[in-house]
């Protein structure tokens, strides 16, 4: 499929990306310069800033993991399933699920084009929340659900009145849709 990749320093590069199971999509690529698909270049999280195919963004990030040993780290590309900006949401899939790890690139793409992102309504299962240049954290964890408030504080604690209508329960864990945007909104007002 015809996509790009973003480069460290920004830089963009055309080309085609093909498809495989998002599994494999977030700790590598196979990107081609050409249509025919001679000479990949495989790129893993750690190459890349990010690419883009077939409508969805993928970024490069540091994963947090809660474990029962503690906090577990690695990199993987996410969809961005938020507008790009100071506070993002990624979706990072599952791992575990190894039955259809070898499918095809036509299944690939049939799977890939029907996860259905920027719906409120989508489970919040394997979305994480990251900020800038910072890692990317469970949504769904024990902790982050627990602390809410202030783990919210870390994210957003510089926006006083979005706080506030946290604070106040107007927003709630399930209301991270639209705490997204309106937080970048107000960054990008350069309230701060």
């Amino acid at each position: 499929m015809p996509g790009y990749i973003l480069g460290m320093a920004g830089d963009t590069i055309q080309g085609f990306i093909k498809y495989d199971y998002p599994v494999i999509m977030q700790k590598r690529i196979s990107f081609y310069a050409e249509a025919d698909r001679s000479d990949p270049v495989m790129y893993s999280p750690e190459n890349i800033w990010g690419y883009f195919v077939a409508g969805k963004k993928w970024i490069s990030t540091n994963v947090i993991m809660e474990t029962y040993n503690g906090p577990y780290s690695f990199r993987r590309f996410g969809i961005l399933e938020s507008d790009f900006g100071a506070l993002m949401l990624l979706r990072i899939f599952n791992e575990g699920d190894k039955l259809k790890k070898n499918i095809n690139s036509t299944e690939a793409e049939k799977e890939l084009k029907n996860i259905k992102l920027n719906y409120p309504d989508h489970s919040l299962d394997q979305l994480y929340i990251k900020k800038t240049d910072g890692d990317a954290e469970l949504l769904t964890s024990k902790a982050f659900r627990k602390s809410f408030l202030s783990k919210m504080k870390v994210y957003i604690g510089d926006d006083k009145e979005l706080m506030k209508k946290i604070r106040n329960k107007d927003y709630t864990f399930k209301d991270i849709y639209e705490i997204t945007p309106e937080y970048n909104q107000w960054y990008r007002s350069g309230d701060q």
